[in-house]
């Protein structure tokens, strides 16, 4: 799995993003901006807006993770 800044120092990771998406690795995009911003292509993809705790990080990626078939250690 994997989490993506939509826009690191001026660059964005669209190419990151498709290259993970053709292979099958969950991820979840990361913005300050409106989750209406998403690429086109990636509406409804999962967004965590910043700021962000550690624990809403943790939940999101238990939440890819689990929805693609891996098994997490302490979950039920």
């Amino acid at each position: 799995a994997a989490m993506l800044d939509m826009n690191l120092n001026g660059k964005n990771s669209r190419a990151v993003a498709d290259a993970l998406a053709a292979h099958g690795v969950p991820f979840v995009f990361s913005t300050g901006n409106s989750v209406h911003d998403v690429w086109d292509g990636y509406n409804g993809h999962a967004v965590l807006r910043k700021p962000f705790s550690n624990d809403d990080l943790v939940d999101m990626l238990t939440r890819l993770l689990s929805s693609n078939g891996v098994a997490i250690p302490g979950t039920s």
